[in-house]
């Protein structure tokens, strides 16, 4: 994939950036955050050098960490770990092509992230909780035109159980939605979210 020019500043410590992969066809995003372990990169595609720089300065943080969200995000994270000399972080039930230096349990604190298992969507699925800002991988996706939407049901390993994990997202108020594949949602975003979980529960 060809290194993304540009990242956006969600808001102090919070940054996304996107592209698209012709191999999978479709646009691929990642975050990068500032946690109390430091600053930490999730589901990671390639960066442009420079913008690469500018954003661990704009972070005000050392790198961290690179953490996955699912056993289908290997993505950039070896060679920004190396990068960096950071470890990989994965779910211990991700799968054994996913390459990683430690692995945690969904659901344990993760660099300074809360961690929710997601069962049903793909291997390891998780979502992560820090401050306000939600960060999925690919249980709901933010694509034109459909919008917000979990992952289309052809992709889930399992429809009736990735049903049930959302509704643990139910309680949650997030004041950020930041997706592997998609826009960020930065207005309403609590309201779209129960919207969302509503109509498909």
């Amino acid at each position: 994939m060809k290194p993304v020019a540009e990242y956006s500043t969600i808001r102090s410590g919070l940054f996304h950036w996107r592209g698209y992969e012709f191999a999978v066809k479709c646009d691929c995003s990642s975050t990068a955050l500032v946690t109390p372990a430091g600053l930490v990169f999730i589901d990671p595609i390639p960066l442009a050098e420079e913008a690469l720089k500018d954003l661990v300065a704009d972070s005000f943080s050392s790198p961290a960490a690179v953490v996955l969200t699912s056993g289908n995000h290997q993505r950039e994270s070896l060679s920004l770990a190396r990068r960096f000399g950071i470890p990989v972080f994965a779910p211990n039930d991700a799968g054994d092509d996913i390459i990683a230096d430690q692995q945690f349990c969904s659901g344990d604190p993760v660099a300074g992230m809360a961690s929710i298992k997601l069962p049903g969507f793909g291997p390891g699925e998780t979502v992560f909780h820090h401050e306000g800002a939600l960060i999925f991988g690919d249980a709901l996706i933010n694509l034109e035109p459909e919008g917000l939407r979990p992952l289309p049901e052809k992709y889930r390993e399992d429809k009736k159980q990735s049903l049930r994990s959302l509704g643990v997202l139910k309680g949650l108020k997030p004041e950020v939605l930041l997706f592997a594949h998609g826009h960020p949602i930065i207005q309403n975003a609590s309201s779209r979210l129960v919207g969302c979980l509503t109509e498909v529960s």
